[in-house]
């Protein structure tokens, strides 16, 4: 039988300072950048229906010269699978840890 590995962004509310501070280092962008692709995300869905890929995320990724793979990747591992799973699987669980930044 596999193993399921367990969603990060499931296990903040759980998470310590020290345990905190190591996953935001291990983030595939900043903290701030990352805060930053919830709100774009929030902000084109309002205009815009999700299509169910990551076309905005891809788009803000690309403007912020940051590494898609990685962050894509990180998403995806955590339930973000399209733009709005990232807004109610990631930006959810996020801002009840961290609050509206």
């Amino acid at each position: 039988m596999p193993i399921i590995k367990k969603r990060e962004i499931e296990m903040l509310a759980q998470m310590n300072g020290e345990e905190i501070e190591r996953f935001l280092e291990n983030l595939p962008a900043t903290k701030d950048q990352i805060e930053g692709l919830f709100d774009f995300l929030e902000m084109k869905l309002e205009a815009q229906p999700c299509n169910h890929t990551n076309r905005f995320t891809m788009q803000y990724v690309m403007q912020n010269m940051m590494d898609f793979g990685k962050v894509s990747g990180w998403l995806s591992n955590n339930g973000g699978y399209c733009d709005c799973k990232i807004v109610s699987e990631i930006s959810v669980p996020w801002t009840a840890t961290f609050g509206d930044s």
